[in-house]
């Protein structure tokens, strides 16, 4: 089922912009845990868990789909949990 999930992005893609699906994945489920400007954001105060890409989604949003080649760092609260840099 992972493998699968992972194909998320790509299904979307056909219909969606990647500024909307990056809006669903990321300020949507903010605003649904009341932590709008804490989540899903990168701004002063947020709580930062980022994830750092080899390219960009805005322009390729199937990079999602395929996290062993294209992540290459996770910052959970502003900390590195792992890095392939």
């Amino acid at each position: 089922m992972h493998a699968l999930q992972t194909e998320e992005f790509t299904v979307r893609s056909k219909v969606l912009s990647p500024a909307t699906i990056l809006r669903h994945a990321t300020i949507n489920p903010a605003k649904m845990l009341r932590q709008e400007g804490k989540l899903g954001v990168v701004a002063t105060g947020a709580i930062a868990d980022l994830l750092v890409l080899e390219k960009n989604p805005l322009e390729d949003i199937t990079v999602l789909d395929r996290p062993e080649l294209y992540l290459k760092a996770i910052f959970k609260e502003g900390r590195l949990v792992t890095s392939s840099l």
